[in-house]
């Protein structure tokens, strides 16, 4: 069962998706249960959810740009802004909803977390994955300017995912979860050490070439430098920190 077209997945989908595939290992979804995924980017973990549902559960996709998305009898595909319109579905509609945002700042965070919330059975569990507010670290560099340069250009693109609060999600999503009457939270934290010229330096290269319409204040000379400063093997940096919290929603 094929559900994407050819293409490989944006760098933003690339920072998150490990994340996202452990969660899966961790929850026990089972066949013929309802999936609700915001952010389904090209499909990769659209793909696995439906074949762990099997033919009669139900995975419902959801992304601004559904372009590389086809459904089946197994995958709904919704094409909408989550920042303007309403989640899809209905209340109590669905066992598990996993959602992530690399995408910019969410309009109102809250309101969304509250809407999957509603979205959900009793017992079910939700997902949500983002990058925190943690500075990463320059470990070591050619220079002190090559530092800093490369500290000013994460920090933007920091800025740019997750607006000027610093979280895509709420800064303390734990407290909103709770007062949802959210139980059995858990938080999973990561971070990477790389190297220039390895595939996560060259990921980050990538992600500072995606988002550079939006890096109104790194000059062109600055991204041209960052993307060979991301080759050069005296770089040694941490990763941006990929958070995945999940709860259930209580049965009373």
């Amino acid at each position: 069962m094929t559900t994407t077209l050819p293409a490989h997945p944006g760098p933003m989908y690339q920072l998150l998706n490990p994340s996202i595939h452990a969660e899966v290992d961790r929850l026990a979804i089972r066949t013929n249960q309802r999936v609700l995924e915001i952010g389904a980017g090209i499909g990769e973990i659209t793909d696995r959810l439906a074949e762990i549902v099997g033919r009669y559960g139900s995975v419902t996709a959801v992304d601004a740009d559904t372009s590389h998305l086809t459904g089946t009898a197994v995958i709904n595909i919704h094409q909408l802004d989550v920042n303007r319109d309403p989640v899809p579905g209905h209340a109590g509609g669905y066992d598990y909803i996993l959602a992530r945002w690399p995408h910019g700042p969410l309009r109102d965070p809250a309101d969304l977390i509250e809407q999957m919330i509603t979205r959900l059975r009793l017992g079910g569990w939700l997902v949500l994955a983002d990058i925190t507010p943690t500075p990463p670290r320059i470990y070591r560099a050619p220079d002190d300017e090559s530092a800093a340069l490369i500290h000013s250009v994460m920090q933007q693109v920091h800025r740019a995912i997750a607006g000027p609060d610093g979280a895509t999600w709420t800064a303390d999503p734990e407290t909103l979860l709770v007062s949802h009457r959210m139980v059995q939270h858990c938080t999973h934290t990561a971070t990477e050490t790389w190297t220039g010229g390895g595939a996560g330096c060259r990921l980050l290269a990538d992600i500072v070439t995606h988002l550079r319409p939006r890096l109104s204040s790194i000059s062109d000379a600055d991204a041209d430098r960052f993307a060979d400063l991301m080759t050069d093997t005296r770089v040694l940096l941490s990763s941006y920190e990929r958070r995945v919290i999940h709860a259930r929603k209580g049965t009373c």
